[in-house]
């Protein structure tokens, strides 16, 4: 099954339809509902509901959270929401009720956070997870740099960046560097 980019929706999630949009403004979460803007802190008990039932299925997201607040429940709660759905982008975190996996989003504490990968997500595409180097290569292949200049700041050679290209391209069943950009867009990795 592929996944298609619509380019015809522009407008975010929340804003005309019954979808719900969270995104991370600084340091406040911030979420799109029913047309509109509103602080975490207003939210509606069932959504908070849906959040939780999410963190108590993971083990490890628990225990970071519960690490990071400590004395407050909610807190912990608005905090998943930040790390796992924080990305400002054209899918709602939140359908008909169902609450979608994660997103990528260019967090500011990103390599430098003790629960990167545990609270936020990498991408996935067609059920396949994409690994750092793989995102940061996609992000790099839709900007106008030559190969060698992306293989530089990667820190590989040039040989090993065509491998690493190829099996990423392989991975994610596309030929050419413009299929990519519209995947890197549809994950949200980069924006146009």
């Amino acid at each position: 099954m592929t996944q298609t980019v619509q380019s015809t929706n522009r407008l975010y999630p929340g804003l005309a339809d019954s979808s719900i949009e969270f995104f991370a403004d600084g340091n406040e979460t911030k979420v799109i509902l029913n047309s509109r803007v509103l602080p975490f802190s207003e939210v509606s008990f069932s959504i908070i509901q849906l959040l939780d039932e999410e963190i108590e299925k993971d083990s490890l997201v628990k225990i970071h959270l519960l690490d990071m607040h400590p004395t407050s429940k909610i807190k912990r709660t608005e905090q998943f929401a930040h790390c796992r759905l924080g990305g400002l982008d054209y899918q709602g975190d939140i359908n008909g009720g169902q609450l979608q996996e994660g997103e990528y989003w260019e967090c500011p504490k990103r390599g430098n956070c003790k629960s990167e990968g545990i609270l936020c997500k990498l991408p996935s595409y067609n059920g396949k997870q994409l690994q750092p180097q793989e995102v940061k290569l996609l992000q790099l292949t839709a900007t106008n740099k030559t190969n060698e200049v992306i293989a530089e700041e990667l820190n590989l050679p040039l040989g090993s960046f065509h491998k690493l290209k190829k099996i990423l391209w392989s991975k994610l069943s596309i030929q050419t560097k413009q299929e990519g950009v519209m995947i890197s867009f549809f994950l949200n990795l980069i924006q146009l």
